[in-house]
């Protein structure tokens, strides 16, 4: 039995990346409609990385983020964040609500919205892609934002399951926008019967 990421085989992370891909995909489609600008995306990265390693990732260039956090519920109990560097932050505020952006700690009611909404989409096109596969229900809550440091923010939503797992599934996406090169990232922390219920899924 499986205890842990540690011990994913090469075929548990091929497939693991084909989701990312489909998910990615999808949630760039998404994007590119919400904002109306072509994207170009490059095949993300995915990785296993240890929680006392994200902030030196996650952090480079500045140690403010954005971070929105969906909770789910049903055949897989997790935390999934997606987190935007502040320059990405500011940059999606702007095109969605066309108001500037100084301090990603001062956005009002409608710049949450809007970081709140497109976190939403990243999010759920990942855990669609997931449930399709592997033939989950899924139940998910409403988006939630925080606002600091890469640890700070996955403090804030994953204290519950951080003693579970020291380990996060890691989704580096980057692509393409305005003639930008953006990137962005999506964490999935799992509770440890949910690693083994979407192994034991992959195995059969």
């Amino acid at each position: 039995m499986v205890k842990d990421y540690s011990e994913l085989n090469e075929e548990h992370k091929d497939i693991l990346l084909e989701l990312g891909n489909i998910g990615t995909g999808n949630a760039l489609t998404a994007l590119a409609q919400l904002t109306d600008h072509p994207i170009r995306m490059e095949l993300p990265a995915i990785k296993i990385v240890s929680i006392q390693h994200l902030s030196t990732i996650l952090d480079q260039g500045s140690d403010e983020n954005a971070g929105v956090a969906i909770k789910v519920e049903g055949n897989l109990e997790c935390v999934v964040t997606f987190m935007l560097n502040e320059h990405f932050t500011k940059m999606m505020v702007a095109e969605l609500t066309g108001e500037g952006l100084e301090d990603i700690h001062g956005m009002n009611e409608m710049q949450q919205s809007a970081i709140c909404e497109l976190g939403n989409i990243m999010c759920n096109s990942y855990l669609n892609a997931l449930a399709a596969m592997l033939t989950l229900s899924l139940d998910v809550s409403v988006p939630v934002l925080a606002c600091g440091s890469s640890e700070e923010i996955f403090d804030t939503f994953s204290k519950d399951y951080r003693d579970e797992q020291p380990e996060v599934l890691f989704i580096e996406n980057t692509f393409s926008y305005s003639e930008q090169e953006v990137v962005s990232h999506i964490l999935m922390q799992p509770k440890f019967e949910s690693i083994q219920e979407i192994l034991g899924r992959l195995e059969d």
